[in-house]
């Protein structure tokens, strides 16, 4: 079993559940797997945290039928490590995954700027995301910044015409989002500097200049992410 964390040890199931509200109109168990894995990558269930399939559905207010379904797709993302007749565990990070998640990301978003290049933008649909951005930026707020960075690229992903290149991104990232939401908030001017990286970016899709828009998509998603990794052999 995973170390247990100072944080892990700390544990508080219930505070780390508020704010949970199940729609049971819909299907319970990807309620419940977006409910989890937000609190996975945002560390309010920190590596090492025991989540135990009693108290968590009781919180929830869920059979433990649809948790399980939940609980076996995050240890499908690697996310939650799962032993029988142990217990499932929130999974330590995991150095190997996340250089693999950089890789990933950084070549399918570098093809869709490219391709964004030679087709053109919807610039008004941009035109909020950035102003909120640009606010975010300016008061060095990277929590709020990272959840307008997420519409950006998704966006991005839509207007290319390929959205579930988002999805196999998203399926990838929360290694590295993990990391990211706890390091990138610490280093000042970081929200200012991927705002920037979006400007730059835009311009050269405005420009026509595919390979301009790939190299600015490239380095964004590194630069962005080469503190990760700094962190996790920190």
């Amino acid at each position: 079993m995973p170390r247990l964390t100072p944080e892990a040890a700390a544990f508080d199931m219930h505070a780390a559940l508020e704010g949970v509200a199940i729609d049971r109109s819909r299907s319970i168990a990807p309620q419940i797997y977006r409910e989890l894995r937000t609190r996975i990558i945002d560390n309010r269930f920190p590596p090492g945290t025991a989540l135990s399939e009693t108290e968590v559905a009781r919180i929830c207010d869920v059979s433990r039928t649809p948790l399980r379904a939940a609980i076996q797709d995050l240890a499908g993302d690697g996310l939650i490590i799962v032993k029988p007749q142990v217990g499932s565990v929130v999974a330590p990070q995991n150095e190997a995954r996340v250089r693999e998640a950089i890789f990933i990301r950084a070549a399918i978003e570098a093809a869709i700027a490219r391709r964004l290049a030679e087709r053109g933008i919807d610039e008004a649909a941009l035109a909020p995301i950035l102003a909120a951005q640009e606010v975010a930026a300016k008061r060095d707020d990277y929590r709020t910044f990272f959840r307008y960075d997420e519409e950006f690229h998704q966006l991005l992903a839509q207007m290319a015409d390929v959205p579930h290149a988002w999805q196999m991104v998203q399926s990838i990232k929360a290694h590295i989002d993990r990391q990211r939401l706890r390091l990138m908030s610490s280093i000042s001017g970081r929200s200012l500097r991927a705002f920037e990286d979006h400007v730059r970016l835009l311009d050269c899709i405005r420009n026509g200049d595919a390979s301009g828009a790939a190299a600015v998509m490239r380095d964004h998603i590194n630069s962005a992410l080469e503190n990760v990794q700094t962190g996790l052999k920190g």
